[in-house]
């Protein structure tokens, strides 16, 4: 069962970086909505594959909802202050508490519904891929590594900085650029790192402040509707 899910994971993050270089290489940026949209699809896979051995129940998904309801208002609420946004650290601290699978479409959808308020473009499904990442990779590292705030920091800032900013930074690689070579390849880069650093300490800033707060909080949540037994069970 494990194996399964494990490759089940695997395929489905396959599929995004697929339909992303589809989305690069063939469709040039266009029918960006269908690209978000099997992206989501790729989320729910993940997400259904967290619960192989049994069904959901309703307060786990409006603990979801919530949690994409505050991703959303907690990047739109600092539109003012370019890439100082609470967003990465909310979806980091879901990952967390409640699984790289909903880690994952927390970050997802969080980009997709937010950019309905910051623009759509061809930049949005590499966003939501990458913050997907950067939720399933924490509910990933940190079933094993203990959360305090040097491990928690550490990962945020890498995250942010490398995974987020990679991906999305090859957006603008390849629809800024007239020809890719590597001297644009360190433009791009170069010119992002400060913006993606900026991104990457504020999420530090908010996970040191937050992540407490917020983790024994959803951790109350779930004793109370009995959702960590059901954790414990489904990865018998």
């Amino acid at each position: 069962m494990k194996n399964k899910r494990v490759w089940g994971y695997v395929l489905a993050l396959i599929f995004c970086v697929a339909i992303l270089v589809y989305s690069l290489l063939v469709l040039r940026g266009r029918e960006y909505y269908y690209v978000s949209l099997a992206i989501m699809l790729a989320g729910v896979i993940l997400f259904i594959l967290g619960f192989e051995n049994r069904r959901p129940s309703v307060a786990e998904l409006t603990i979801i909802s919530v949690m994409c309801a505050i991703g959303v208002v907690s990047r739109v609420s600092f539109f003012i202050l370019p890439q100082i946004k609470p967003l990465a650290a909310v979806v980091i601290i879901t990952g967390i508490s409640l699984g790289a699978e909903s880690g994952f479409i927390t970050g997802a959808v969080s980009a997709f519904v937010s950019n309905f308020y910051f623009g759509q473009g061809s930049w949005t499904p590499f966003q939501m891929f990458a913050l997907g990442l950067v939720g399933f990779f924490a509910g990933m590292v940190f079933r094993k590594v203990p959360v305090n705030r040097f491990t928690i920091s550490i990962y945020g800032l890498i995250s942010v900085v490398v995974v987020y900013g990679g991906i999305v930074d090859i957006n603008t690689l390849f629809y800024s650029m007239g020809e890719i070579t590597w001297n644009s390849v360190l433009w791009v880069y170069g010119t992002g790192l400060p913006m993606n650093l900026m991104f990457g300490i504020s999420t530090v800033i908010f996970l040191v402040l937050f992540h407490k707060p917020m983790l024994s909080r959803l951790t109350r949540v779930k004793i109370k509707y009995h959702l960590i037994e059901q954790e414990k069970e489904s990865r018998l």
